[in-house]
Parts: structure tokens; C-alpha cells; sequence
């Protein structure tokens, strides 16, 4: 039973990690660079938003859909209206 449980929670982590983040579509922040990610596993939002949750130094991340990169951000100054691209918020 122990087992049943630990593996349960294992499997609903996930989708309480997206509750913390306010994701926003063409939208694109401006701010303090923290990292740019282009490895494959961060070319989509759901990538994106989850190394951004991970990072504890991490105020938001900006994904361009087009050149499929990640950006994440230390410091959120100014989020702008940008068609494209798709933004959370911590």
C-alpha cells in the first residue's frame, strides 16, 4: 500500500507543479536574463515552464515559439504584448 501511495504522488507532482506558474500566450517579458535554453527537452512550453518551476533564482520565462528557445529570467522588469511567444510568471 505504501508503495501504491508513494507512486501516486509521483504521478500527480506534475500537475501541481503548473499551478505555481501564471502562463500568459503572445506575451514576452522583459527583465534580468538568469539562463537560454536550446536543448530539445526546453523546446516547448511545458519544458520550458517546468525548468523554470525548478529554478528556485527563477521569476519567469519567456518561449519563442518560432526559434523554439527558452528563456528564463531572475528578474521580471515589463511583460509585453508579443505574438509569437508564450510567458509565465512565478
Amino acid at each position: 500500500m505504501k508503495k501504491l501511495m508513494f507512486v501516486f504522488s509521483l504521478l500527480l507532482l506534475p500537475s501541481l507543479a503548473t499551478a505555481d506558474i501564471a502562463i500568459q500566450e503572445d506575451y514576452a517579458i522583459t527583465g534580468k536574463i538568469f539562463a537560454v535554453k536550446t536543448a530539445k527537452k526546453y523546446s516547448s512550453v511545458e519544458g520550458c515552464s517546468k525548468i523554470a518551476l525548478q529554478k528556485s533564482k527563477v521569476a519567469g520565462f519567456t518561449f519563442d515559439s518560432k526559434s523554439q528557445k527558452c528563456t528564463l529570467y531572475k528578474k521580471v522588469r515589463n511583460i509585453k504584448s508579443k505574438k509569437g511567444f508564450v510567458s509565465g510568471t512565478k
